[in-house]
């Protein structure tokens, strides 16, 4: 049976040992953006979630739509980050299946 665009899209994503290492790295940059918006005072904490999205979230970014403290502006920030960190993940995912050699069709022998 072979799977669904959807299907591949999540395994190539999530179900690969470089994307999960990836994706922990973003879970932890985003550790000190959480608790430093609880406190009110962010600083620097984005900054390391942003060279690891980097150069996607840059991209993403470079519109002038993230000044001002508005719920618009914050919330467009965060999803950039989050889209450039699961297209980096999706990424990885490809280069982590061609470096396997990717995997061979289901119901084929090899003679």
């Amino acid at each position: 049976m072979r799977d669904s665009r959807s299907r591949a899209f999540v395994r190539l994503t999530f179900a690969n040992p470089a994307s999960l290492v990836y994706l922990g790295l973003v879970v932890a940059a985003a550790l000190p953006l959480m608790f430093a918006s609880a406190t009110g005072d962010t600083g620097f904490a984005a900054v390391w979630i942003l060279l690891i999205t980097a150069p996607t979230s840059m991209f993403l970014l470079l519109p002038d739509f993230t000044n001002g403290d508005s719920a618009l502006a914050t919330g467009y920030f965060l999803a950039a980050l989050a889209l450039s960190a699961l297209l980096h993940a999706f990424l990885l995912g490809l280069v982590y299946r061609g470096l396997r050699g990717g995997t061979a069709p289901r119901g084929h022998a090899s003679a």
